[in-house]
């Protein structure tokens, strides 16, 4: 028995469906209290994209795919380079004055910034020691 074979448009469009869709999924269901359907409805979104890239047997992705990620990447790092330059020392200054009160979420977005731009520079090291 044969299988028809998906276009890599229909596959990409499928992907990003999922993705997201798994995604949003995985983010509504945990503020609701449900973490453990969203995460079910996650993997479910990455079985998907495991079937979908199995259904072609083109390649999915190429060299214009890669250009579009890494400016993407690099323009999401500046975005939130920018905003953290400007809004937690803001924040501090808040602090200081007494006008503002670090919560919890306030501290964890701090430290995930933080640590998303500590492993951005790790590897800006590595990979130019390599070059």
């Amino acid at each position: 028995m044969t299988y028809p074979l998906l276009s890599p448009v229909v596959v990409r469009r499928l992907i990003g469906f999922a993705v997201v869709l798994g995604s949003l999924a995985l983010a509504g269901l945990t503020i609701v209290s449900r973490p453990l359907v969203g995460v079910a409805a996650y993997v479910l979104s990455l079985v998907v994209v495991a079937a979908a890239l199995l259904q072609t047997d083109s390649p999915v992705f190429d060299e214009r795919d890669e250009t579009v990620s890494k400016e993407a990447a690099s323009r999401t790092l500046t975005v939130f380079g920018v905003a953290s330059a400007v809004v937690f020392p803001a924040l501090t200054v808040a602090w200081g004055l007494d006008m503002f009160e670090w919560q919890p979420w306030s501290s964890a977005i701090g430290v995930f910034v933080a640590v998303l731009y500590l492993t951005y520079g790790a590897f800006t090291v590595a990979i130019g020691s390599r070059r």
